[in-house]
């Protein structure tokens, strides 16, 4: 290999980032969507250039090997480090390009498999459950169906969700096949409902990447999956979903048009409805309405503490008084109530699991932000700090605007703790989506 130029620097000069800046935020981007914890771990200059060069004579470290080839899906490290050498073109050969889109990367025996052979090793099992589908729907297969929506649920709040967005998609093409052969009716009903939850889990990953117009669409369709089965709370969690987007535009009076129109029909307690009236209770805040917000507020805590305990659960499917608290110090932060925002903050605080990936770092943000509008500059920039240092948080479109949000009330000063906090700022990236591409077969 020495000397050799290596398919890494071709795919590289390809893609116009072969200098080593260039790769270097590609490479931050592609560590921070495997885990926080690799950001910062690119190659040195000199190693970088025997990556190009081919002057390689091991197999880079784990973490090198895992970030590499999330850069370049479907190529494995011994591959990116070989001699570069063109394709041979025949009539069989697959486009590059369309085998790319094609395919998911899958080892056997430490090799990539053809193309053609992942797709069907993936499809035949997909197209046998489809034709023991077509008359009906086994218990079972709805079942597992269930379950796999349920784990999504959960565990887009403790990854970072984009991780989830193949499996998410798969899924819900699969459901979707579903809901359109014949089947009785409870069990359509059971697919449209499944359907309409992995919607949700979509229009979330997609609003925590910006994906704000994407997310929107994905929310749309799961409530009206959902209300199409009559399960009205499903429809009231995906209302609220799609709430948050108004939230970060900012848009406070489209948050009130949108959450009004339920809460002023009839509803039953549940922690959706506590979350509309969360949402509600923000958007006075932001409106500077401070008794609406108040009302708000003791709305939601009434709405929780009223539901049914069997609801009240960890994940996007619900809203917990941790959560309650959190919205609770934000409206106060917005009003100005420094002292009572701070209480609230700290409560939140000590009730989060902070293996999730974001909400603890939002409401170290509110505690940052009321220690900030009391003055305590320097604590108050060591508190954001850590919300945005803690290796378990995800660097999305909320962390980011809290983050540039709370910047804000720092003022013009540039000394000390607060040019520590805005060089940390300065280097936070949005992630960017990548969606990895998946065959009509593949589901």
């Amino acid at each position: 290999m020495v000397g050799t130029p290596t398919s890494l620097k071709v795919l590289l000069t390809e893609r116009h980032i072969q200098p080593y800046p260039a790769f270097c935020r590609e490479y931050e981007k592609a560590a921070r969507r495997i885990d926080p914890a690799l950001v910062g771990t690119a190659p040195g200059r000199e190693q970088y250039q025997r990556w190009l060069s081919g002057r390689v004579r091991t197999q880079p470290h784990p973490h090198h090997c895992r970030v590499l080839e999330r850069m370049f899906p479907g190529r494995t490290v011994m591959e990116l480090f070989r001699p570069y050498s063109p394709p041979e073109q025949n009539a069989t050969q697959i486009d590059e390009e369309d085998a790319t889109k094609r395919r998911r990367l899958f080892k056997f025996g430490g090799a990539a498999m053809a193309g053609v052979l992942f797709d069907r090793l993936w499809s035949e099992p997909a197209r046998m459950h489809e034709d023991l589908d077509t008359t009906t729907v086994s218990q079972v297969r709805l079942a597992n169906l269930q379950k796999e929506a349920t784990s999504l649920v959960v565990r887009v709040v403790r990854v970072p969700p984009t991780t989830l967005i193949d499996e998410t998609l798969m899924s819900f093409r699969e459901t979707r096949k579903l809901s359109a052969k014949k089947q009785p009716l409870a069990v359509q009903r059971e697919i449209v409902r499944i359907a309409a939850m992995y919607a949700t889990v979509m229009g979330e990953i997609l609003f925590n990447e910006g994906q704000f117009f994407l997310a929107h669409r994905w929310y749309t369709i799961a409530r009206r999956a959902a209300l199409e089965t009559g399960d009205q709370y499903l429809a009231d969690i995906a209302m609220a979903g799609d709430t948050y987007i108004a939230t970060y535009t900012p848009d406070p009076r489209a948050v009130l048009a949108t959450v009004d129109a339920r809460l002023d029909n009839k509803h039953a307690a549940s922690p959706a409805i506590a979350w509309l009236w969360g949402f509600k209770a923000k958007a006075h805040a932001m409106l500077g309405d401070r008794d609406p917000f108040e009302l708000a507020i003791s709305r939601a805590r009434k709405a929780l503490d009223s539901s049914l305990p069997d609801l009240v659960q960890p994940g996007i499917f619900s809203f917990l008084p941790e959560k309650l608290a959190f919205y609770e110090a934000r409206g106060l932060v917005e009003l100005g109530r420094t002292e009572q925002a701070l209480a609230a903050a700290e409560r939140a605080i000590t009730l989060y699991d902070f293996g999730e990936t974001t909400e603890p770092a939002l409401v170290r943000f509110e505690q940052a932000s009321a220690l900030a509008q009391a003055g305590e500059i320097q604590e108050a920039c060591r508190v954001a700090s850590t919300a945005v240092l803690d290796q378990r948080t995800y660097h999305g479109v909320t962390v980011i605007t809290r983050a540039k949000e709370f910047d804000l009330l720092l003022g013009p000063s540039n000394r000390g703790a607060v040019r520590d906090w805005r060089e940390l700022l300065s280097s936070l990236r949005p992630p960017q989506l990548t969606l990895a591409a998946v065959t009509e077969e593949s589901v």
